[in-house]
């Protein structure tokens, strides 16, 4: 295929690297099997090159609309995961020759539904998962995150992190900081999706292992500062010495106030295996603290990256496998996060 403009063609791009023309376009497009060393040959040669895909005729071949479908929480968009999720997914959706559409999971079905080939749902939940699909129509849907609410039937192939391990190793990290009985620091209940479940059970069978009594507490997703130091209070009470916040951006904040001694900690607090306590475990102890989701660019907290412009990669090579027939319907595919653990 011809760029336009340039005159540079798949054939020339094939021919500078010496490999053939099925694997120029399915390094170009998405489609196909091709090793990442060979896709980022092939990207980096038709750059230099100057050519210029040509959707147009790679959608009346494909018989496709050349965009993809990707529906985020509408309460959450604000958060970098998300965004850099987002901003992954679209790198990988314009490197396959499509576009990729934000889509509201607020809107009633009887507005007018886009024109896609496959729609991503990240995080999908039960209150919000149907009135997506009614927006979205009848196309093979991907979800990052597994979903067991109603028309899961609907899912084609998901991709998610293993949270249950993630949160052990993270709880290890907390005990080796000093933390032997860390409250975990959940999502409201009707805001859960299955991954936030998984980070609660695997909570709950860490403590189990490691004779640990589970005080799990839940916040609101943007807790004020009120609300933030009394869940903290409530860890304090509860008699925990550190806290796992599974919320994005309420880590740093509570590392920030408690720095600030807003979580009224008293003067006269001891030292007791690292941490700092008072006698009767009242409101102020100095709490060990990590997050299921750290922030990019926040040195020294305890927590798990979720690689999120990977995940968003990731996600849309998935889908695009399932367009392309290459992905079997239920397949899972695991999301390589990492644990951090400061210096």
């Amino acid at each position: 295929m011809a760029s336009e403009g340039s005159g540079v063609t798949i054939v020339d791009i094939a021919r500078a690297l010496g490999i053939s023309k099925t694997a120029v376009s399915a390094a170009l497009h998405g489609s196909g099997r091709v090793s990442e060393a060979t896709r980022d040959r092939v990207l980096a040669e038709a750059a230099a090159m100057g050519y210029v895909s040509n959707r147009a005729a790679q959608r009346l071949r494909g018989g496709r609309n050349g965009a993809i479908g990707l529906g985020v929480p509408h309460d959450v968009r604000e958060l970098s995961f998300y965004m850099e999720l987002a901003f992954g997914a679209a790198d990988a959706a314009a490197e396959a020759g499509s576009d990729l559409l934000l889509l509201a999971d607020t809107v009633p079905g009887a507005a007018r539904r886009p024109s896609m080939d496959g729609v991503i749902v990240v995080d999908p939940t039960p209150s919000a998962f149907p009135r997506l699909l009614e927006r979205i129509g009848d196309v093979p849907v991907v979800t990052v995150g597994e979903y067991l609410g109603p028309e899961r039937q609907r899912i084609s192939a998901w991709i998610a992190a293993d949270h249950r391990a993630l949160v052990a190793e993270v709880l290890d990290g907390l005990a080796e900081a000093g933390a032997t009985a860390p409250a975990l620091v959940a999502l409201p209940a009707d805001r859960e999706p299955a991954w936030a479940h998984d980070v609660a059970e695997g909570y709950r069978s860490w403590c189990a292992a490691n004779d640990a009594r589970p005080v799990l507490l839940r916040s609101v997703l943007d807790p004020d500062e009120t609300e933030l130091a009394e869940t903290m209070r409530r860890a304090v009470a509860s008699g925990s010495d550190g806290i796992v916040w599974v919320a994005q951006g309420l880590v740093l904040r509570a590392l920030a106030a408690q720095s600030a001694g807003r979580s009224g900690r008293p003067g006269g607090a001891k030292r007791a295996g690292g941490v700092e306590r008072d006698g009767g475990g009242a409101p102020g102890s100095r709490l060990v603290m990590a997050t299921m989701a750290a922030e990019p660019g926040a040195p020294g907290v305890a927590g798990v990256d979720l690689r999120a412009r990977e995940y968003g990669r990731s996600a849309v090579r998935l889908l695009l496998g399932v367009l392309d027939g290459r992905v079997a319907r239920g397949t899972r595919e695991v999301h390589d996060a990492r644990v951090i653990r400061p210096a």
